[in-house]
């Protein structure tokens, strides 16, 4: 980007000098490597790899310049609108406190869905991304804790639309392992369960992951919370102890009645 500037030599003569603006060869390259980045994951997805490069557009114009308190969850409207679920919403899984194994889990298994095996959260897993005001860059290296409000506020985005997609009979696998298994104030909390509305959805089970079964923790208090949330919604409700050895064989064998 180019600027003149007028430099007064004499009460006479004038020169014109050219400045140039350069943007940092280290700004391009975390831009390049993100966006190579997105677009091999995204080619990698079963699904309409020529849109990619649209998808792309359209998730950078959601951060890309902007501060970051002008970036919210609503930043990432126009990139679900355009690239809209299409899993059958009957097999979403949902998950809080068991993210490492019920994504090995989904993965291993065609019956059911977490919202990381979908399009765009399967490319954005792992990744890292912000900008700032008046950039036109996307970093990566340079994004510290305090700069991750896009991520965050994408990751959020991405739990309410695929709440708000869900239907019929629901299963999410929590930690049986702690005191609150529904723990208030996750994700699951705050951008799942408000959006799970009757008669779209008939049930929720509780995949409580124990070590053993005691046939006794299903009776937590806090699960007894979200039984009551789900009755207010006219949803219905049950909870299933599994070990966490059985599901662990369920992904090994990849196939058959799990839970």
């Amino acid at each position: 980007m180019a600027s003149k500037k007028s430099l007064p030599i004499s009460s006479t003569i004038t020169v014109m000098v050219i400045v140039v603006v350069l943007v940092p060869s280290a700004l391009l390259d975390q831009t390049a490597e993100f966006e190579a980045a997105f677009m091999k994951k995204c080619v990698e997805y079963p699904k309409d790899k020529n849109s990619c490069k649209a998808t792309l557009a359209i998730f950078e114009r959601a951060y890309v310049g902007k501060k970051e308190s002008d970036i919210t969850k609503d930043s990432y409207n126009e990139l679900f609108d355009k690239t809209p679920f299409t899993h059958p919403c009957g097999k979403s899984l949902f998950w809080s406190g068991t993210y490492q194994l019920a994504s090995r889990f989904t993965q291993k298994r065609d019956n059911f869905i977490a919202v990381g095996d979908t399009l765009l959260c399967y490319v954005l897993t792992g990744m890292k991304w912000c900008s700032k005001e008046g950039s036109k860059a996307t970093f990566t290296k340079d994004c510290g804790d305090s700069s991750l409000v896009p991520v965050i506020s994408f990751w959020l985005k991405a739990s309410v639309k695929f709440a708000q997609y869900a239907c019929d009979d629901l299963h999410v696998m929590l930690d049986g392992e702690t005191k609150q298994p529904f723990y208030p104030g996750t994700a699951f909390d705050t951008e799942e369960v408000p959006y799970f509305q009757s008669p779209r959805v008939k049930s929720l089970t509780v995949i409580l992951v124990v070590n053993e079964k005691t046939g006794t923790k299903c009776n937590n208090e806090s699960l007894k919370n979200l039984s009551n949330i789900m009755k207010g919604k006219k949803i219905g409700y049950a909870c299933k102890e599994v070990t966490k050895a059985h599901i662990e064989d369920c992904i090994k064998k990849g196939k058959g009645v799990c839970f």
